[in-house]
């Protein structure tokens, strides 16, 4: 054992800084209304992530059907929504909009 062998890191701590990275906020673009994946991006939001969606590819009764069962499960959180553009909306629980930073980054786009 060597003089500087008692810095050397152990296997243990490079695990615990090799850690993923985790998403602050969901973006997706959707193709479809699939209810498994809006099952999965409202389980996101009820999680706490906010969701921005872009809804520009698809028909208005995807859109609609889109824009029902997300509202449906902000309400449920008492979150809110934001209309950043056209078709492309901000889902977020309430604590995401209570320092104002979010509702700068609107007003800025």
């Amino acid at each position: 054992m060597g003089l500087f062998s008692f810095f050397k890191k152990k296997p243990k701590e490079e695990a615990i800084k090799k850690q993923e990275t985790v998403e602050l906020i969901i973006f997706e673009q959707l193709e479809d209304a699939d209810d498994t994946h809006l099952t999965r991006l409202a389980t996101e939001l009820i999680n706490g992530k906010p969701l921005v969606i872009n809804l520009e590819q698809l028909d208005i009764d995807g859109a609609n059907k889109v824009i029902a069962f997300l509202s449906g499960v902000i309400y449920t959180i008492e979150g809110e929504i934001s209309n950043i553009k056209e078709k492309i909306f901000l889902f977020g629980p309430t604590d995401v909009y209570t320092d104002g930073s979010v509702r700068k980054l609107l007003e800025n786009l």
